[in-house]
């Protein structure tokens, strides 16, 4: 069993490693390489001129690394800690036992000694530093501290490189425990235990080429895509230690085009981070200045992070103005993490799917890899998330009944039906007992139901104007009773924070979304219109069930290398919330 379950761990991750990459040269400057990144974003699909650079077909990735990993402070170094050692005869092994077994199966170096092993160290800081940064246990930026502090080319440090490579492969076996919400959501990551399960007949096969394969197995495949993830985090890190100053742009009024303001300089200055405002007058006079070349780069910068283009800067402009580079590595590492563990999930009829991003408000539809259309939309608001989950749209409903939850009913009707019992007509509502038989409103007096406790009736929403799903349904099976669906209130679209619902989510495009699936089950655009015209419900099953996935992505890059923030709504990274402005 043992056996069987590491076999399964390794082969979820693994992959074959088919480039080189050269990012940076021994003494290229870092600020200007991630300028493509940071850019307005674009629709458009043409791949990015510059940036990263694949050569060649080998599996030798030269030393990358080092090459980068060395430039940067993080962790940082802390003199007064007493974790850092210089000798290793001080380093206190985490796994002796599994250490003495490796020994004893692999007597000659795994890390050092052979051609290959360079790349093997580089890659376990990379993983170090990837799983800390998004907020994995303690101990593994505790080990990635050590091996920055050591000198990692002396063969002394064998057994601390064996025991950061255990831990890495103990924390990557428990993210195999968790669900798919979990894994979307990884908000509790940083309490994970790091026991490791593994068998006699795994030490004696492993060997320096199956320990490389295996490193880069858990990575996750070595793409463009990802590629720009390890960009960015780096570049964040080394921004974190060059930011200009600590200080958070302080609220006020709002600052406007032509306006003078103190703050004007600073917001210059964390714009700059971006490398989107380099055309920036010098003159003194002017620094308080919020001329046209600032307003350009705050637009491209609201655009990035999903806010209203206005070039004004307000509140929650400064959130992100203020937002800790440091928190930025942490945030794309999360989400770099959150994408490879979503390769787990992924089903096999996954010609066509939709991807709801929830904290992006948007929906995708996707056929053979490609993007159809993008849509608005409405999800959960804080207190009624929407959950995270994986589905498959089975069935489109036309003219639907809205079978109103019982929360909702709770919260939400019954204090309004206290105030005016007509409620209940004016908003087309049915009433039933448990016995399916109907209810008449006016029999019941709403001052005695409690908006508390067991609610003795059924309601349901008629079909037509007004009704709360509008005219489509998208139906998938799974147990908190949500889907997708049209709405009555499309003016919530033009809100660019769309958290408004109670866990179901509302799409903008919900007439192209109902005709697309209809097509692909052999429906025409007519026999939709002649349905809607009906007013009677009508369930149409899909021929092909579509794959539906609600993810959780607050960064992303789009298909043109474009680089976009959203804000946590959900809070499943509190930590790095709660330290912007």
């Amino acid at each position: 069993m043992r056996r069987l379950l590491f076999s399964l761990l390794v082969s979820l991750f693994s992959v074959n490693v088919y480039a080189s990459v050269s990012l940076l040269g021994p003494s290229d400057e870092p600020q200007n390489v991630f300028k493509q990144a940071n850019q307005q974003p674009s629709n458009s699909t043409a791949m990015p001129s510059h940036s990263i650079v694949v050569k060649g077909a080998q599996t030798n990735e030269v030393g990358l690394g080092e090459r980068l990993l060395s430039r940067l402070n993080w962790p940082p170094y802390d003199p007064q800690s007493n974790l850092l050692v210089t000798d290793i005869s001080a380093y206190q092994l985490r796994y002796p036992q599994l250490q003495q077994s490796i020994q004893y199966f692999h007597p000659e170096p795994l890390w050092y000694g052979y051609p290959q092993a360079r790349n093997a160290r580089d890659q376990l800081q990379w993983l170090l530093l990837e799983l800390s940064l998004a907020g994995g246990p303690k101990q593994l930026s505790d080990w990635l501290r050590q091996i920055n502090h050591v000198d990692n080319d002396s063969p002394q440090w064998e057994a601390l490189y064996t025991d950061a490579y255990l831990g890495v492969m103990a924390f990557s076996q428990q993210l195999m425990r968790l669900d798919y919400a979990q894994s979307m959501a990884l908000n509790d990551i940083a309490t994970t235990p790091l026991h490791i399960l593994i068998d006699e007949p795994w030490l004696a096969r492993l060997s320096r080429s199956d320990l490389y394969q295996q490193l880069t197995g858990l990575r996750g495949e070595l793409d463009i895509e990802r590629l720009r993830y390890r960009q960015q985090i780096l570049y964040w890190v080394n921004a974190q230690q060059q930011r200009q100053s600590a200080d958070n742009i302080k609220r006020g009024q709002l600052i406007h085009a032509g306006g003078r303001d103190s703050r004007v300089p600073l917001v210059r200055q964390r714009l700059a981070e971006f490398d989107i405002a380099n055309q920036f007058s010098d003159d003194l006079d002017q620094a308080e200045l919020m001329d046209q070349a600032t307003v350009n780069a705050l637009q491209q910068f609201q655009a990035q992070h999903g806010l209203k283009a206005d070039g004004i800067v307000g509140n929650d402009t400064l959130y992100w103005l203020n937002f800790k580079p440091i928190h930025r590595s942490k945030m794309l590492a999360r989400n770099l993490l959150r994408k490879q563990l979503l390769q787990r999930f992924m089903l096999v009829s996954d010609q066509q799917r939709i991807m709801v991003n929830v904290p992006a408000y948007q929906m995708t539809y996707m056929n053979k890899g490609a993007e159809v259309f993008q849509s608005k939309v409405v999800v959960g608001r804080a207190s009624r998330a929407t959950p995270l989950l994986v589905s498959e749209i089975s069935s489109v409903v036309i003219n639907p009944y809205w079978n109103v939850p019982r929360t909702i009913v709770r919260r939400d009707i019954i204090p309004k039906l206290r105030r005016d019992p007509s409620y209940v007509e004016q908003q087309r509502f049915e009433l039933f007992d448990y016995h399916g038989a109907a209810v008449q409103s006016e029999q019941i007096d709403w001052t005695l139901v409690k908006d508390t406790g067991a609610f003795p009736y059924r309601m349901r929403q008629r079909p037509g104007p007004g009704n709360a799903l509008g005219a489509y349904k998208f139906h998938f099976d799974n147990q908190f009773a949500v889907y997708l669906h049209d709405t009555s209130s499309p003016e919530l679209f033009s809100e660019q924070q769309r958290a408004f619902s109670s866990g179901c989510v509302r799409v903008e495009a919900a007439e192209i979304l109902a005709a697309t699936l209809l097509k692909q089950a052999g429906y025409s655009d007519q026999y939709k219109q002649h349905l809607i015209a009906k007013g009677e419900p009508k369930w149409v099953p899909l021929r092909q069930k579509v794959p539906v996935y609600l993810v959780y992505f607050t960064s992303w890059f789009d298909g043109s290398g474009g680089l976009h923030y959203r804000k946590d709504i959900y809070n499943f990274e509190a930590s790095e919330s709660a330290l912007a402005s």
